[in-house]
């Protein structure tokens, strides 16, 4: 059975050619080699796919706010707000198809993000309980 890769990578091929999308990028060539600029084109049908996932995955989010989770509501919300941010890096900002390193600045990138964030979020705690709520002004 053929992998998700290799079947995006049929979709994009060149037709005359039988050179895919990913076989240009494979010889690793300058983008501006010899005076020409390497343009991604992807099949609007995987683009309509994207969309279509990402219009599903909107109305999934939509949808877990009406259903009591608990504390789960925000972790559910993010995961799914984090599987639509991998779709659009993925294949609106054409990563899918860029070389290895670039994924590995981006991810290393989020996960430093992600650790500076949760120490921050660890800190909240000390500082919550010295917190008093307004005082509310009586009428007269």
């Amino acid at each position: 059975m053929a992998s998700m890769q290799e079947k995006m990578r049929s979709l994009v091929s060149n037709p005359n050619t039988g050179e895919g999308h990913a076989d240009v990028h494979s010889a690793r060539e300058p983008a501006t080699m010899e005076g020409h600029v390497h343009v991604h084109a992807v099949s609007p049908l995987i683009l309509l796919s994207v969309f279509g996932a990402l219009l599903v995955l909107t109305v999934l989010t939509v949808a877990v706010t009406y259903i009591d989770l608990g504390p789960a509501n925000l972790i559910v919300a993010l995961g799914i707000a984090v599987v639509k941010a991998a779709f659009v890096i993925l294949f609106f900002m054409h990563m899918w198809w860029d070389r290895p390193f670039n994924a590995i600045v981006l991810i290393s990138a989020l996960l430093f993000i992600t650790l500076f964030l949760g120490f921050a979020i660890m800190d909240t705690d000390n500082y919550q309980v010295y917190m008093k709520p307004p005082a509310v002004a009586s009428p007269r």
